[in-house]
């Protein structure tokens, strides 16, 4: 900044002389005006970093629920937070002590089988009880969730999907006769088949190009919802979830090119639980204007016994899941929807062997005659490169 004045101070000493007044005043203003624009640019380019962003704390954060399904084995996650400039996974929570307590005193002990999972198989919760979560950390520090009934959730009847205007919407729907669930959540996974646009039917090995043993052409690519999905049917009179919008799927979407599957899971809560989880979707999903919900924090129903100012992150359950999947194959959709692939600009070059060896490309065939290769990019010839696996789900029929 310094050195910019200086230059324009010694321009502005070589113009007086050599300009009239009046145009040297109004170059004078301009030159003023220039280096005002100037310093409150540069006065304004401080990095503001906010404590959520640098701040060096962490807090437990527990995932995971005493599962009531016959067999099933409880699994409870704990993990820290870190704050937002961290590359790195966020940590494990591991050598912990992890129990599950029953209202009538009865102790449920988890065992650590991975960094930070913790197990229980053999025992289910019982109806008409109470349980709560325990969890001493190798720090000596003591967390625990409040006492939660049973929540048995109730079968999806089912899952269906309907074409419109601009893409695929798929709904469930379920009731409970005893009028007892009355608040739900939901979450779901998408599968999808598809293909390469070129068929790969050679491969590089280290300086050898050999016919390929295992197919790239054909993939399943998959992907789990991350909005939270809940209703509630408190206000009516009967306990009655009747198609309710999961998931819209635009008619370009890849997902939709061959085959689409989406295992729907239900999840009963109690109306803490909504509430938790409604909060949850107010501060995260909807945001974006003056309108929104303003941010505040939320933490559940765990709490540090150790210190009631820390923060404890996460909802303990007790119930079960119940879960649903369904196939849409493309030959059930318009014809009239057009499929983006993401792959318009594909192309087929050829190669020599050295060539191919300095490049690495996916290999198509072999050009009769010449001994060159058809070759294109990976994402072209290999659906691996789009995220996707070749070895076809148990579940996929």
């Amino acid at each position: 900044m310094h050195l910019i004045a200086s230059i324009i101070q010694t321009l502005l000493a070589a113009a007086q002389k050599a300009l009239p007044a009046s145009l040297f005043s109004a170059l004078r203003i301009a030159a003023i005006q220039l280096l005002t624009g100037l310093f409150l640019l540069s006065s304004c380019v401080d990095i503001y970093r906010p404590p959520e962003i640098s701040s060096p704390g962490t807090y437990l954060v527990v995932n995971g629920y005493f599962d009531s399904a016959p067999g099933a084995v409880t699994t409870i996650s704990l993990s820290r937070t870190q704050n937002l400039a961290d590359p790195k996974a966020p940590p494990a929570e591991t050598k912990a002590q992890v129990s599950i307590e029953s209202g009538t005193k009865a102790v449920y002990t988890l065992k650590e089988n991975a960094a930070g999972a913790y197990t229980l198989t053999g025992v289910s919760p019982m109806p008409g009880q109470t349980y709560r979560l325990h969890i001493k950390t190798a720090g000596g520090k003591e967390y625990f969730s409040d006492y939660v009934p049973l929540v048995s959730t109730p079968p999806i009847d089912s899952v269906n999907w309907r074409p419109d205007d601009d893409g695929l919407q798929i709904n469930v729907n379920a009731h409970d006769p005893t009028n007892s669930t009355r608040y739900y959540r939901w979450d779901f996974q998408s599968t999808w088949q598809y293909t390469a646009l070129y068929n790969s039917l050679l491969e590089l090995k280290g300086s050898r190009i050999i016919d390929r043993v295992d197919p790239v052409f054909l993939c399943w690519g998959s992907d789990v919802s991350t909005s939270i999905i809940t209703t509630s049917t408190a206000r009516l009179s009967q306990d009655v979830v009747s198609q309710f919008p999961l998931v819209h799927i635009p008619s370009t979407s890849f997902k939709l090119g061959l085959k689409y599957s989406i295992l729907v899971r239900q999840i009963g809560l109690t109306q803490a639980g909504f509430d938790y989880y409604d909060q949850l979707a107010k501060i995260t999903q909807n945001i974006g204007s003056i309108f929104d919900p303003q941010p505040t924090q939320i933490t559940g129903n765990i709490r540090s016994a150790t210190n009631a100012s820390e923060l404890a992150l996460g909802f303990f359950r007790v119930g079960n899941v119940q879960s649903k999947r369904i196939f849409i194959n493309r030959a059930q959709l318009p014809n009239a929807w057009r499929i983006n692939t993401g792959l318009g600009g594909c192309q087929v070059d050829t190669m020599t062997l050295k060539d191919v060896l300095a490049n690495q490309p996916a290999l198509i065939s072999v050009e009769d005659g010449t001994g060159n290769y058809f070759t294109s990019s990976l994402e072209c010839a290999d659906c691996r490169a789009r995220g996707g696996v070749t070895k076809q789900p148990d579940f996929w029929k």
